[in-house]
């Protein structure tokens, strides 16, 4: 049962490091009031969704790939990595492109 208390990308990022499947983190943002809107994905990045809290202040973009693996970045605003944001590593601060990428649990 999902618990809606997905509420900043610090608990969006406590999910991610402890391991957590596509599914259920999807499942967590749509209880916790998150929306989703389609993501522009390219050959290798794949089909996804952005994901914005309630406040606006972050986002959330799963992306799957090609190859079935899915993976997550956050971001502190609103437009999952629109220009002037910035992806999170796993302590909330800005990180290379190996610290923010979260691969999803199959």
């Amino acid at each position: 049962m999902p618990s809606g208390n997905i509420l900043t990308a610090t608990d969006v990022l406590n999910l991610l490091v402890s391991g957590i499947d596509k599914t259920t983190l999807e499942t967590e943002l749509t209880a916790s009031g998150w929306t989703s809107i389609p993501a522009r994905g390219g050959s290798q990045s794949g089909q996804g969704t952005i994901w914005t809290s309630r406040d606006l202040l972050w986002s959330v973009r799963i992306m799957t790939q090609p190859n079935n693996i899915s993976y997550s970045r956050v971001y502190n605003g609103p437009g999952g990595g629109a220009p002037g944001e910035q992806s999170l590593n796993a302590l909330g601060k800005p990180g290379t492109r190996q610290e923010t990428h979260f691969i999803l649990l199959p």
